[in-house]
């Protein structure tokens, strides 16, 4: 083959991997900027379609609720138009829109979600604890990398995949990162991963003693299900009454066929956040006062922790 052609192929070939790579490529509604900590457009309160459910051109989430191993749990379905509307953001967004995750404030979650415009959001792993959160990147900014291989870390990609690394040290995150640094989106330490491929791979007889795995606590999940699908999954805990709360093999064990209300394929990953108290899932529902919608905590509203970092969703309509 003339050089002429090879380089008409090679141009052809690189032309066809940046369109098939959405994080690159905004869609037709635009996408949202992934190397900072900014909100979304504020979703219009006709979206909300009721207590529960959210939908627009760009994403959609609908929160569910059930009882397993004596316990209720709230779990909410979302699906997206581009990966960056699956976002981050520090606490102290509450009180400065320039803040970054070098700060350790700490917020009620539902005023971080407000900050930031968040349709749906949940608690993220508490990266202030050096302890427990030993890898910390948020959108693309790496932070931290004290890994000492006794927790699992999650990878979010730039495609909005989820990858993980279980028990992962310092070189074996170092080695993925060198690796793949250029993809690599968000990624958040505690663990463990709970389903893979569908499968729950967490044992009855688990009891990993950094995240309390034997305890009956409230508990925070979040798994991709597929491309730009998503499932959030909180249970209550004993603080609430007529809940017990779920060790992380019970929990796992729901995620796993939670996965499959939604999709034949159950999920691809899902993995355990922070806990405890912590434990949040913010939504907009009718305030009490009767004055419109207004950020709720929807899973055990009596108990609210403040937390020092989100995970949420944002839409891409504007009000222009």
């Amino acid at each position: 083959m003339h050089c002429k052609s090879l380089l008409a192929v090679t141009a052809v070939l690189c032309a066809a991997l940046l369109i098939s790579l959405p994080a690159i490529s905004c869609g037709a509604l635009g996408c949202l900027p992934m190397d900072t900590y900014t909100g979304g457009d504020m979703p219009k309160d006709a979206s909300y379609l009721s207590d529960t459910q959210y939908q627009d051109s760009s994403i959609s989430a609908e929160i569910f609720t059930g009882r397993y191993a004596d316990t209720d749990y709230t779990y909410a379905h979302v699906r997206i138009k581009d990966p960056s509307q699956l976002r981050t953001a520090p606490a102290a967004i509450v009180n400065s829109p320039s803040a970054t995750f070098k700060s350790t404030s700490t917020f009620r979650g539902r005023f971080v979600a407000k900050a930031v415009n968040a349709v749906i959001a949940i608690n993220g792993d508490y990266f202030t604890k050096s302890d427990k959160c030993q890898v910390v990147m948020r959108q693309t900014h790496q932070l931290r990398n004290a890994a000492r291989g006794n927790m699992d870390v999650l990878i979010i990609d730039k495609s909005g995949n989820f990858n993980a690394i279980k028990q992962c040290t310092k070189a074996m995150y170092q080695a993925y990162y060198d690796a793949h640094a250029e993809d690599m989106y968000n990624v958040f330490c505690f663990g463990p991963v709970m389903v893979e491929n569908g499968l729950c791979v967490i044992p009855e007889d688990y009891s990993n003693g950094y995240v309390g795995a034997r305890n009956r606590t409230q508990r925070s999940v979040i798994a991709q299900l597929g491309e730009l699908e998503y499932l959030l999954v909180t249970s209550a805990g004993p603080q609430s009454e007529g809940s017990k709360g779920m060790t992380i093999s019970e929990l796992a064990r729901l995620t796993e066929s939670l996965g499959y209300e939604f999709t034949e394929t159950g999920c691809r990953l899902a993995f355990n956040l922070d806990g405890g108290n912590s434990s949040t899932m913010m939504f907009k529902q009718p305030s009490e006062k009767g004055d419109g919608l207004v950020y709720t905590k929807v899973n055990s509203p009596e108990i609210e922790r403040f937390l020092s970092d989100i995970i949420y969703f944002a839409t891409l309509e504007s009000h222009d």
